[in-house]
C-alpha cells in the first residue's frame, strides 16, 4: 500500500475526537450562562442588563421568539462548512448567535468532515502500490469524489478526455486508485493513465465475503412418490470491503423420490439482498424483516391483527426499502444412493440458472446471467449413528451486462468464472418409530466444512472485438470448469484468442479459503390414507463460515510474463 511522508491520519482522527469532546462541553456551559444572563436581566429591570450587541437578543426580550439569522463560518483544514442556521427562540439565541456557543455544531460538523476525508484518504493509501508516495495534504483538502460518477464506456472519447482534464490531481488519484478496473474500459484517457490503471487493476478483486451466518427452515409434503416443499433462509455476510450484506431467500421445490434410492427435484428460489456500511444497520434490517413477517401473518388471524398490521406495516416496509440485488434461480437436482452393508455411497448432480439484477452502483445497474453445475460424491457409514463425508465440486460462469443497454452484442461488461471445492465431514443421529402404515422420524446432523473459492473476473470493454471475444468464450462447456479454473497465470499464446489475452492483462483473480460448520434438525411423520403413503417433514438448519486465507493474482513478471498468487494485505 502507498505511504505518507510527515502525515499521520491517526493523529488527525484523534483531533476530530477532541473537537467532539470540546463541542460537548460547550453546550452545558452556555446553557448555564444563558440562565445567569436571564436572571440578571430580570433583577435589573427596567434597566438594561447589558449593551453588548452579542447579548441583546437574550436580555432585551427574554422568552420571546426571535430570528437572528445565520452566521458565516470560515474554512478549517480546507473544509468549507457554510453557514450555521439562525436560532428560532431566545433560549437558542445564545447558542446560535455570534457567541462562542455557536461553535458547538460547527465543531461537530468539522469533526465528521475530517473523519470522512480520512476514510477516503485511507482507502486510497491501501489501494496504492507500496512504491507510491501520496500527497496526504492534497488528498485531505480535496472533497471525496463520487466514485460512481465515472463516464460510461460509450460516452465518447472527447467527453471522457474533457472529464479527466477537469479533475484536480487529488481527484484523479481517487479515481485511479479506487476505480482502476473501470478506467481501463474508457477510451479518451491519456495513454500513461491507462497504463497505470491497468497495473492498478491487478490490486483489485471482486468483492467476496470474509464471514457469513445463515439460518434456514422449511417444510416438505410427500404424497406417494411426489414431494412438494417450501422454505426460507436469512443470510448475513461481511464483505472484504467492510460492508455487510443481508439476503432473504424464499424457495419452493417439486420432485420425485423412489424409496430413498433415487430422487430428483426442480427448485425455484427468489433472493433479495440489502447492503450496509455497518453491522448495526444490518442487524436493524433483520429486526425489521422479522417484524414485517409477524405483521403480515397477524393481518390474517384476527380483526385486531389486521388493524395492527395496517397501522405498522407501511412504516416497517418503508424502513426496509428496496434491495440492492435481486436474484431468481431455477435449479434441477438428481441424486442416487446405494446401501451396501453398513456403508452408503451416494452422488448428487445439480445445475442451476440464475438471473441477478444489481443496483449496487446506481448509475451502472447490471443484469447477470449465471450458470452453475455441481457434483457431490458422498459416503456414509452406520445406521442410527452415521459418519458422513462428501466433496462438492462446483463451476460457475457468469456474464454481466449493462442493464441500460438492451443490445446483447454490445452490453457485456464482465465475464466471471468461479470454481468452488468444498469438503464436508460430520455425523448424524436419527431414527424411526412405527410400522409400514405410519410413524415418526427425526434426525440431527452436524458437520464441518473446508471451502476454497477461485474467482476470475475479466472486465470487457465496449470495443466490438472485445465483445465478440467474450461471446465466443461463453460457449465453453460448463463441465470443463469443474476440473481446472482458467486462472490466467501463464502468458497467453501471442497467436491465441483475444479473451485469453484480456484475462491475462486485466483479469482480477482471487483465491479465498473458508472453514465453517453446519447443523440440521429434521422431524417428520408418515401415515397412509387408502393405501397412499403421505409424509410431512420439517427442517431447521444453520451454518456459518469464516475466512482463513485470501490471495490475489499479482501483475505479470516483467521478464517471464508469469502472474503468481500473493497474499491480500
Amino acid at each position: 500500500m502507498g505511504g505518507f511522508q510527515g502525515f499521520d491520519p491517526a493523529r488527525v482522527r484523534e483531533l476530530a475526537g477532541h473537537l467532539d469532546s470540546v463541542a460537548g462541553s460547550i453546550v452545558p456551559m452556555h446553557r448555564r450562562l444563558s440562565q445567569i444572563l436571564q436572571s440578571a436581566a430580570e433583577e435589573m429591570a427596567p434597566q438594561e442588563a447589558s449593551t453588548s450587541p452579542e447579548l441583546q437578543p437574550l436580555v432585551d426580550h427574554p422568552g420571546v421568539p426571535v430570528a437572528t439569522g445565520g452566521i458565516p463560518i470560515s474554512r478549517v483544514y480546507g473544509i468549507p462548512t457554510g453557514y450555521l442556521p439562525g436560532p428560532r427562540t431566545q433560549g437558542e439565541a445564545l447558542a446560535g448567535g455570534p457567541l462562542p456557543g455557536s461553535v458547538d455544531p460547527f465543531l461537530r460538523r468539522t469533526a465528521v468532515d475530517i473523519r470522512t476525508r480520512c476514510d477516503r484518504l485511507e482507502q486510497v493509501r491501501k489501494a496504492a502500490p507500496a512504491s507510491v508516495e501520496l500527497d496526504a495534504a492534497a488528498l485531505l483538502a480535496a472533497d471525496p469524489v463520487n466514485l460512481n460518477a465515472v463516464p460510461k464506456p460509450n460516452a465518447g472519447e472527447q467527453a471522457i478526455a474533457a472529464w479527466w482534464a477537469g479533475l484536480t490531481p487529488a481527484e484523479r488519484e481517487q479515481y485511479l486508485y479506487l476505480k482502476p478496473e473501470v478506467l481501463v474500459t474508457l477510451k479518451g484517457l491519456p495513454a500513461d493513465v491507462l497504463r497505470r490503471a491497468t497495473q492498478l487493476a491487478y490490486f483489485k478483486v471482486v468483492p467476496y465475503k470474509i464471514s457469513s451466518h445463515e439460518n434456514s427452515g422449511g417444510g416438505k409434503l410427500s404424497i406417494g412418490l411426489v414431494e412438494l416443499g417450501q422454505g426460507f433462509a436469512l443470510r448475513t455476510e461481511q464483505m472484504n470491503d467492510g460492508t455487510y450484506r443481508v439476503t432473504m431467500i424464499s424457495n419452493a421445490q417439486e420432485g420425485l423420490k423412489l424409496d430413498g434410492l433415487l430422487g430428483g427435484a426442480l427448485k425455484f428460489e427468489i433472493g433479495d439482498t440489502w447492503s450496509f456500511k455497518s453491522k448495526a444497520e444490518a442487524d436493524r434490517l433483520q429486526k425489521d424483516l422479522a417484524e414485517a413477517f409477524r405483521l403480515h401473518t397477524a393481518q390474517y388471524l384476527s380483526p385486531a391483527g389486521w388493524l395492527w398490521a395496517k397501522t405498522r406495516l407501511p412504516e416497517v416496509l418503508e424502513r426496509i426499502g428496496q434491495p440492492k440485488i435481486k436474484m431468481k434461480t431455477v435449479n434441477a437436482e438428481a441424486n442416487a444412493t446405494v446401501g451396501i452393508g453398513g456403508v452408503t455411497p451416494g452422488i448428487k448432480f445439480s445445475s442451476n440458472l440464475s438471473t441477478i439484477t444489481s443496483t449496487m452502483d446506481p448509475l451502472r445497474p447490471t443484469v447477470t446471467l449465471s450458470r452453475e453445475f455441481t457434483v457431490e460424491p458422498s459416503l456414509a457409514r452406520g445406521k442410527v449413528l452415521q459418519i458422513e463425508g462428501s466433496k462438492v465440486l462446483g463451476g460457475t460462469i457468469q456474464v454481466v451486462r449493462d442493464k441500460n443497454n438492451p443490445d446483447p452484442n454490445t452490453n457485456i461488461t464482465t465475464v466471471r468464472l468461479i470454481q468452488t471445492v468444498e469438503g464436508k465431514l460430520g455425523g448424524s443421529f436419527g431414527g424411526k418409530l412405527g410400522g409400514k402404515g405410519g410413524g415418526v422420524s427425526g434426525s440431527y446432523r452436524e458437520s464441518g466444512n473446508s471451502t476454497h473459492v477461485v474467482t476470475v473476473n475479466v472486465p470487457i470493454g465496449a470495443a466490438p472485438e472485445e465483445q465478440t471475444a467474450a461471446r465466443k468464450w461463453l460457449k465453453t462447456p460448463m463441465t470443463s470448469m469443474l476440473s481446472r479454473p482458467a486462472v490466467p497465470s501463464d502468458p497467453p499464446d501471442p497467436h491465441g484468442d483475444l479473451f485469453s489475452k484480456l484475462a491475462h492483462t486485466r483479469g482480477q483473480v482471487s483465491a479465498v479459503s473458508y472453514k465453517g460448520n453446519a447443523s440440521e434438525l429434521k422431524l417428520g411423520g408418515r401415515f397412509t390414507i387408502e393405501g397412499i403413503p403421505i409424509g410431512l417433514e420439517g427442517t431447521v438448519a444453520g451454518k456459518h463460515d469464516r475466512i482463513t486465507g485470501q490471495q490475489y493474482l499479482g501483475a505479470p513478471d516483467p521478464v517471464t510474463g508469469k502472474r503468481t498468487l500473493v497474499p491480500v494485505n
